[in-house]
Parts: C-alpha cells; structure tokens; sequence
C-alpha cells in the first residue's frame, strides 16, 4: 500500500486519476468507492467515518472525511435509505380550508407554514412532501418516516393510519392529553385573552369575535378562550360565525356585530383574509375606527396585502414549522425528546385601529 496524499488538491488529482483510468467513466460521480481507496480504508471504514458511526480513529475519520469532501462526493440518498430501512423523507398534511384540498395556499399563515417547513426539513437532511389529508391509502404508494399534521379533523383517517403504522407524527395541541404525542402549536385560549385585555386597556368594555364556522381546533381554542375571559370580566358574549369562503356571508355576519343596540366595542376576528371585512363593514355603518370601534385579526387580513393600519396576531408560522420539523426530526433520530408538548409564542402587532388617543 502505498502514501495517502495528502491536502485537498493532492484528494482532488487522485480522483481523476483513478476514474480515467478505467475507459467511458472519465464524467461519472465520486462513490464511496472512490472515497476509501484514496484514504486507504476499507469501505466499511469510510462509511463509518462519514455517519459518524462505528469505531474510527479521528485521524483517519479526518482523513476520510477530507477525502470525501475535497473530491465533492455526495452519498446516494437512495443507497442510504436502502441501508437504514428510512426515506429520509417527511410529509406534511394541512386540514382543508374551507372544504377545498388546497385552498389553504391563499391563506397566508398556512403557506409561510409550508414555506418554512420545507426549508427546515432540507436543512435536517429530510425531504418534505405534502399530504392530501384524510386520505390514508396514499400511505400504500409513499413512503415517509414521518409526518406533520396540521390542524388535523377530529376523525381524520391520515393520523388513525399513521398510529396503526407506527409511523410518528407531529400534530397541534389537541393531543396535549396524550402524554406521548408529539405536539407543537400556538395557545389560541390564551392569544385571545391578550387581544381582549389590549381592547380594555383602550376603553373597550365589550368585545365581539367573528369566527369561521368549521371545526378547526384553533377556533375551538380561540372561542373557549374569549368566554372564558368575558365570564371574568363581566363582558357580554357576542359571536358571528360564517363560512371563510364565502366573502358574502363573512360580509354580513361582520355587519351584524356593528349595528343593534348591543354592539360591541371591539371586535376581533380568528380569519385574517376577514380583517378589511371588518373595515368595511365599520365604513358601510358609519362607524369610525377607531373612535367608535376597536379591531384586530390574526395573522394578516389579506394574503399578500397587509393593512398597515389593522391590528394583527402573529401566529408566527415560521416558528411553528421550525419546532415541528426539530421535534419529528430529533424523534426520527432516536434522540428521545424530553419536550413533546411545545407552545409557540404568539405576538400582538398593535396598530391604529385599536389604539385610542385617550381611553373612555
């Protein structure tokens, strides 16, 4: 056996030299092949150093790894996932909005979702791929080593096939009870509590919230948590709900918690594409915001076209997809998580339409 080179360069003249010396292959990709051979170590060896696995001295683990960098060998994903029984691949599946397999794209809390989501998975060394919900024979055709749901049904068949499967996945704090379920989300019942307290610290003495009127867990949390502080504050409840695809009906219900003679003070509204409906229907009953109505929305009214002057409750997707993505990853990894149950901060952007000069 003769000298290992040594340095970048010397790796790098290695490699051609080896790979031109057999005829047609002068353009075909570094193996681990390559990768042993110019270090002197068997192929067991090289993959060990390169996972970090197995017995290795540094020195040679060192030696290995600047081999296989300097000659810009990349491990085939495929070839791994045929030695580790994994995919390296997660899914990620977002409830219906609105009843339509997609919608959820225009909403702008749901895409910076996917948006941040996929990043980080690449980033762990994880492809992402979205999941139509509720659709558990997809399970039969892909394979993934994980997955996380988003705002899943009650009686979504995605996460009763993934438990059957042993497949672990991340989903939002509705599975809070379940002590080994994983679990990242926002606390909605607390949010609104400090948009509420925002409206009473400028003069409002009721306030009124405009929901959509599915099933989704957010709003479930969101409304437990305006009764909640109402019934502490001695505040009137008052509620519109309307479907979130139907800008009509959204529309009407707005106008009907600006007009009779118990309309609320403030008024704020878990669907962000229904802030300027609010707006509107502030304008279309001669009300002035903020004098004589305060509001506020999650998330921005618009996807897309944020209303400067719209107070707003930043669900922060980005961190939502961060912490799931680590959580399933440190999972998938056998790093045994002690923190399965993670709450994401929210933070209210208070702006004009709920800031008043002087408090009544």
């Amino acid at each position: 056996m003769g000298p290992v080179p040594e340095g970048a360069e010397a790796y790098r003249r290695e490699f051609p030299t080896r790979v031109t010396s057999s005829a047609g292959q002068a353009d075909r990709r570094p193996g681990i092949k390559d990768v042993a051979a110019i270090a002197q170590v068997s192929v067991g060896t090289a993959s060990d150093a390169l996972n970090g696995s197995g017995r290795v001295a540094s020195r040679t683990r060192a030696r290995v790894r600047q081999v296989a960098e300097a000659i810009e060998y990349r491990p085939s994903t495929l070839a791994r996932s045929f030695r580790t029984n994994k995919s390296h691949t997660i899914g990620l599946s977002i409830r219906p909005f609105g009843g339509a397999p997609w919608q959820y794209l225009a909403v702008s809390y749901y895409a910076r979702l996917l948006s941040a989501a996929t990043a980080e998975a690449l980033q762990r060394g994880y492809a992402l791929i979205v999941l139509p919900p509720n659709t558990p024979q997809i399970l039969g055709r892909i394979v993934i080593d994980g997955a996380i749901i988003a705002d899943p049904s009650p009686y979504d068949l995605l996460t009763d096939e993934l438990d059957l499967l042993g497949v672990p996945f991340v989903s939002d704090l509705s599975r809070m009870d379940d002590p080994a379920a994983l679990c990242v989300g926002n606390d909605h019942a607390a949010a609104v509590t400090t948009v509420c307290a925002h409206f009473r610290s400028q003069g409002a003495r009721s306030v009124g919230m405009l929901l959509s009127d599915g099933t989704e867990d957010y709003n479930t949390r969101s409304l437990h948590g305006y009764q909640t502080w109402c019934a502490r504050n001695g505040a009137p409840v008052r509620v519109e709900r309307a479907s979130t695809v139907d800008p009509v009906a959204m529309a009407k219900a707005a106008d009907r918690l600006m007009t009779g003679p118990d309309r609320p003070e403030a008024v704020y509204t878990t669907e962000g594409p229904a802030g300027h409906l609010l707006q509107e229907a502030a304008r279309r009953n001669d009300l002035r915001v903020p004098d004589d109505v305060l509001l506020a929305c999650a998330e921005v009214p618009v996807a897309g076209r944020e209303q400067l002057d719209l107070t707003t409750l930043n669900l922060n997707a980005e961190h939502v997809a961060a912490q799931a993505v680590d959580l399933l990853a440190q999972t998938l990894e056998d790093q045994h998580p002690i923190d399965r149950h993670r709450v994401v901060d929210t933070t209210l952007h208070v702006r004009g339409s709920s800031t008043r000069t002087t408090s009544s």
